[in-house]
């Protein structure tokens, strides 16, 4: 296995991502990876930031004065804003667009190159950090192939963490060799990932910041001017970049949209459990690894980058041990035994705690009750600090941390840990604490409370145990004649331990009371018939289509409007404006029910056509819908097999 260069590495990462996720390459213009839910939202995105890229390119410098509100949930403002921009994801494919109108290639080739440019990013990262060939590559497949994937197959979003390695690779090469144009890169992959997905925005900026931190003490660069300024220069250009993208949240905030309840952010948090909760379709652990499942709970790593982690860590720690025990002993008084116990005392309750949820019991006529966390680490934290103050050997092995990038990595961890389990830890479902430090990020940090999923905080965690790992990989060339002999072995079960192969493809969610939807998405060039006629239509229509508020078929009506562009007043995102909520409840009833609201909502909506999918309807649901639109003056002007086009008045204008 030669991996002595990126360009070998890529090339095993491009044949390990295609095995790992077939038959997505077999399908690679027709098929969409998992399920047809939000992938599909993903590719009317991805079609709407490409289209108006198009018409910038070709010269309509106006372009973009709409762009924040989008062809759904028909008058309302800022409805991009709703959901993700994904405009860095976009780029990349405005070529394959242009000449293929086919979003599902476009959507596929994104899908794919997620996994080989993680891998190669973690490879060229930990090459520059260890200098082991072997470690980088094991460490790239860790990170691309990192079993928190598995359960975001769906999401394009959360597998584009391609860009975390290479800022991390640019300012590791900018502090080592004080090279502008590695921190030019640093600042250009943060961009990417800031644009690439929301959530990593907001979850992996502190942890950038702490790294750049950790790079100037360990190099005791805090004097250093110059690079002070290269560094603002470096933050003013990501922010004059980010910044513009984040506006109009802001603006939608102040519009009224609702911050998330914290009842929501509890429920999608991770529990102590979840990392040894392995996702419900993972081949090898599905019924061997799955403690405690929950909402976004699927976060074990892996036995493989585990069990290097801590080979890394072990080694690391006996290191620094053994310099430390030249020095003196702490004189034995009873302070320092004493301290000792309250360090020994405390961190065993902090591990029963994090395993269990704490215990009660009885001593003597007192009730004896650890439940939560915070006492225990106080008191671990004051022996320590007394136990090091009295002994040469804890201090010396205590500053030696600072500056080790093992430590950060630990440290780095179990920021991600702690941070995951959301504003109110739990483990199994019990309390940890009466809140976490995601709590101060959820109440003091904007944008923190328009994000409902601190389990994906899982993501990083894969990003610095991979680099770990790859420092046990090390150990292992450094003490191992022919290390070869373990270390590809170990590569190989990682590939098995990840593979999920072969993955689901175009799965259909049942919809409610309705016909099952169609399990393919037909690409944009051969587009159904009855979105033909849609297109015909002029630009300023509104247009509803039936039926209404479905979340499987709201999605279909998404991608395919990417063919046609009209106004819908359906809609799907990762929040919902009043009236869609409203909307849903009125129009989702017909046609049996609330008549009379149905058709003052669609005139107070401006709702000018109507497409009516009769076959997605149970019985004749959908031609009494038919029947009742006709009823009230609606005229038909085109019909596709079971889907018909009414137009509800015949000269639509603008509303304010």
């Amino acid at each position: 296995m030669n991996v002595r260069s990126a360009w070998s590495a890529t090339a095993w990462y491009l044949a390990a991502t295609i095995i790992l996720t077939w038959p997505t390459a077999a399908g690679l213009a027709r098929d969409i990876p998992w399920d047809l839910g939000d992938s599909l939202m993903v590719c009317w995105i991805l079609g709407w930031d490409a289209d108006h890229v198009l018409r910038f390119l070709s010269g309509d410098w106006s372009a973009f004065r709409g762009f924040w509100t989008a062809n759904i949930f028909g008058h309302e403002p800022l409805t991009l804003a709703y959901g993700e921009h994904l405009i860095a994801l976009a780029l990349p494919i405005v070529p394959i667009y242009a000449l293929t109108k086919n979003l599902i290639l476009c959507y596929n080739l994104l899908f794919l190159a997620s996994f080989v440019l993680s891998g190669l990013g973690m490879y060229l990262f930990v090459r520059d950090v260890t200098g082991s060939m072997r470690g980088a590559f094991i460490a790239g497949l860790i990170f691309a192939f990192a079993l928190f994937r598995i359960g975001h197959y769906s999401h394009l979003q959360l597998l584009s963490s391609q860009w975390m390695p290479f800022v991390l690779l640019g300012f590791h090469r900018y502090f080592e060799h004080r090279h502008l144009l590695s921190l030019v890169g640093a600042a250009v992959a943060l961009v990417a990932q800031n644009l690439s997905c929301g959530y990593y925005l907001l979850y992996f900026s502190p942890f950038v910041v702490a790294y750049v931190l950790f790079e100037i003490g360990r190099r005791d660069l805090w004097r250093d001017r110059r690079m002070w300024i290269a560094l603002s220069v470096a933050v003013l250009g990501v922010s004059a970049i980010t910044v513009p993208f984040l506006l109009p949240y802001l603006e939608l905030r102040r519009l009224g949209s609702p911050a998330r309840p914290i009842w929501e952010v509890i429920r999608f948090s991770a529990d102590v459990y979840s990392y040894a909760t392995a996702h419900s379709f993972h081949p090898l652990y599905a019924e061997r690894i799955r403690v405690f499942p929950k909402p976004e709970g699927d976060l074990f790593p892996g036995l493989v980058p585990l069990l290097l982690a801590g080979l890394a860590l072990f080694v690391h720690l006996r290191t620094l041990a053994a310099n430390s025990l030249r020095l003196p002993r702490a004189p034995s008084t009873w302070g320092v035994q004493l301290a000792i116990l309250a360090f020994c005392v405390g961190s065993a309750l902090i591990v029963i705690v994090l395993l269990t949820g704490g215990f009660s019991t009885i001593l003597g006529d007192d009730r004896l009750q650890v439940r939560r966390i915070s006492r225990p680490l106080a008191v671990a934290l004051l022996g320590l600090g007394f136990w090091a103050w009295r002994s040469p050997r804890v201090r010396s092995f205590l500053r030696g941390a600072p500056r080790s990038t093992t430590v950060f990595l630990v440290v780095a961890l179990a920021g991600c840990f702690l941070l995951s389990l959301g504003p109110l830890p739990h483990v199994m479902g019990k309390p940890l604490a009466d809140q976490g430090p995601y709590r101060l990020l959820y109440d003091h940090v904007p944008g923190f409370d328009g994000v409902r999923a601190p389990a994906r905080f899982g993501m990083l965690f894969a990003l610095f145990l991979a680099v770990l790992a790859s420092f046990g990989v090390r150990v292992i060339e450094q003490r191992v004649r022919r290390a070869s002999l373990i270390t590809i072995p170990l590569a190989f079960l990682f590939f098995y331990e990840a593979t999920a192969a072969p993955i689901l493809m175009n799965v259909t969610s049942d919809a409610t009371g309705l016909a099952r939807p169609p399990g393919r998405m037909v690409p944009g060039p051969e587009t159904l018939g009855i979105y033909r006629a849609v297109n015909e239509l002029p630009n300023e229509v509104v247009v509803a289509e039936f039926p209404f508020g479905d979340p499987s078929y709201e999605l279909r009506y998404m991608y395919y409007s990417t063919t046609h562009w009209r106004r819908l007043l359906n809609g799907y995102s990762g929040s919902f404006p009043d009236s869609h909520i409203k909307a849903r409840e009125v129009l989702g009833a017909l046609p049996n029910r609330r008549h009379e609201e149905a058709w003052a909502l669609l005139t107070s909506e401006r709702v000018t056509h109507a497409v009516v999918h009769e076959g997605a309807f149970v019985g004749d649901a959908g031609a009494r819908l038919s029947t009742w639109l006709e009823s009230r003056g609606a005229r038909e002007i085109a019909v596709a097999g079971q889907d018909r086009l009414f137009e509800l008045r015949p000269n639509p204008t603008r509303g304010p």
